[in-house]
């Protein structure tokens, strides 16, 4: 399975309607995607809490209207401010995904879940989005209630999770996800040793290949520069069963040429 990083954002501007059209263009699983909630009540395709990073406009999210948002334009990954794109609703996203790729939602998390959920219904795309997070399963139960079981939810195995193996069996005793985004600094952390758990109990293991210290040092950089054996290569071998990656195309490729994807 390939996760693509907030779209393809080297081909078009990160979280962006295009950024979206292009993993589904190559054949992406899912793209992960960052949303938020403006002042006025809408989730908005945006890594950051403020604009200025990924727009042309300053401020943040919280204290613009969707109104506000719509009139700024996306930058490209080079900062260039003169893109005539706009920054995209979950709504404008869905519809686009429907029937085509799944969204794995990051930054609602614990914060808005319901309003998410309330645009899946609306756009019938409740079985195209995976929810995720690190809070305990008592502390989403407790937010969300029977909501939990309307959702599909991943939770995350990060190394600094307190009892992390606590925290899974948890999970595994109530709603039994079928992922897990798995990081691990180094192959001493003791997610990285949850990784057998994993496979023993036929759980998927999600591996982000993104930056050191979530994949060991097994990154998309390491797979340019000396060979992606030693990085999705490697990540495979140890049971990987999907990877986040800035670099799908690349991916894609080497997963057709070792037969594994059709």
């Amino acid at each position: 399975m390939v996760v693509s990083h907030r779209g393809d954002w080297r081909y078009a501007p990160e979280n962006s309607l295009q950024a979206i059209q292009r993993c589904i263009d190559l054949g992406v699983d899912v793209i992960e995607l960052d949303f938020r909630l403006t002042k006025d009540g809408y989730l908005v395709a945006m890594h950051d809490e403020t604009v200025d990073r990924t727009t042309n406009g300053k401020g943040r999210v919280s204290d613009l209207t969707l109104e506000e948002i719509k009139k700024l334009r996306l930058k490209n990954a080079c900062g260039v401010r003169h893109s005539r794109q706009q920054v995209p609703t979950l709504e404008e996203v869905m519809n686009l995904v429907k029937g085509k790729v799944m969204v794995n939602l990051d930054k609602t998390e614990s914060r808005w879940v319901r309003e998410a959920y309330e645009v899946l219904k609306k756009t019938g795309t409740t079985d195209h989005a995976i929810f995720k997070g690190n809070d305990d399963f008592e502390v989403m139960k407790e937010k969300y209630g029977t909501l939990m079981d309307s959702i599909i939810y991943m939770p995350k195995l990060w190394p600094g999770n307190k009892e992390v193996r606590a925290y899974r069996e948890t999970y595994e005793n109530t709603i039994d996800p079928f992922y897990y985004e798995t990081l691990f600094d180094s192959e001493r952390a003791e997610t990285f040793a949850i990784i057998q758990d994993l496979k023993k109990d036929g759980d998927g293991f999600l591996a982000i290949a993104l930056w050191d210290d979530l994949c060991a040092g097994r990154t998309d950089e390491v797979a340019l520069l000396e060979g992606p054996e030693k990085a999705w290569g490697w990540l495979i071998e140890q049971g990987a069963d999907g990877i986040m990656t800035d670099r799908p195309e690349e991916l894609l490729k080497y997963l057709k040429s070792k037969g594994l994807r059709n």
